[in-house]
């Protein structure tokens, strides 16, 4: 539950308590943690949290999917409950993504998956789909495709010519200390109000260990992280569908996002803004965000007959 489960909303509250599946499969030597929600037979949609990120990232929002869809969120390796690798990479990521798809059962079902990947989640997605397009009904990128440097994308700085070296997680004295010092990273542009989602993303993201309690996330996973601008005509390429959606307060993009990413992935690729939305929109957004995926793969889906 949230901290403040008076603050939270009854969707909400139904929503996190919606049965699902705790799932584990070995991938390479690691083991591989995701949360499963729905009828095996209905088509996938498979959720790839940011850097950072783990599966209760969409806990909330995958029950509301589950209706019309098999609902997969996962913990790539170095978060979540997944294990840890001794470095990081696509390859691996990719396996990742192709195993769950695989042991859950999405691949044999009569319509393929669809990959969605939020942020660093976006690239990883793009990237498995540009070598396993074939497998996936078609492929989302959610506030994650950069088509500049732009001056207000704090992470050009950081990322452009880095040296990459992880810092060591700091370990909290306690858990409620843990709690307290949770922030988004990036910070968002516009204030998140659902304080209750944040709340309950932090309840997942900490781990108790030797001295106190310290961060699931593995930092060296930040080596997978780049710009990523290469990707920026991706989408039209693929041999899969393709779709970007944005947030309004985006620090990857200007308000001319559809015009920029439309002119170089063609208009097959459906490219536009969610209203109102942080960087984060899963979260101060949850019901504009699953009327957005739905609306795309639901046309994909029709466009097979």
């Amino acid at each position: 539950m949230s901290q403040h489960p008076e603050s939270a909303p009854d969707w909400f509250v139904r929503a996190i308590h919606t049965p699902r599946e705790s799932c584990i499969v070995q991938v390479d030597g690691c083991a591989i943690h995701y949360l499963r929600w729905g009828d095996r037979k209905r088509p996938g949609l498979v959720f790839v949290p940011p850097s950072g990120g783990h599966a209760h990232w969409f806990a909330h929002v995958a029950p509301l999917l589950a209706d019309q869809f098999h609902v997969i969120a996962l913990d790539p390796a170095g978060s979540g409950d997944s294990g840890r690798r001794d470095s990081y990479g696509q390859d691996s990521i990719s396996a990742e993504i192709l195993s769950v798809c695989a042991d859950s059962g999405m691949f044999s079902a009569k319509c393929p998956p669809t990959v969605v990947g939020h942020s660093a989640g976006a690239q990883w997605v793009v990237r498995t789909a540009q070598a396993h397009g074939k497998q996936f009904l078609g492929v989302i990128a959610i506030d994650g495709l950069r088509y500049d440097e732009l001056e207000k994308d704090h992470a050009v700085k950081i990322l452009k010519g880095r040296t990459f070296e992880p810092r060591p997680a700091k370990v909290y004295p306690s858990r409620e200390e843990a709690l307290a010092k949770f922030r988004l990273a990036p910070a968002p542009l516009q204030e998140v109000s659902n304080t209750f989602v944040v709340d309950y993303i932090a309840e997942h993201s900490f781990r108790e260990t030797d001295g106190g309690w310290t961060t699931k996330y593995d930092p060296a996973q930040g080596a997978t992280i780049d710009l990523a601008l290469e990707l920026k005509d991706a989408l039209g390429k693929l041999a899969c569908h393709g779709a970007a959606l944005y947030s309004e307060f985006t620090h990857l993009a200007e308000a001319d996002v559809a015009d920029r990413m439309g002119e170089l992935n063609g208009p097959a690729v459906p490219v536009f803004i969610i209203p109102g939305t942080s960087h984060y929109p899963q979260i101060d957004q949850p019901f504009a965000f699953v009327a957005a995926l739905k609306g795309v793969v639901l046309t994909w889906i029709a466009s097979r007959g």
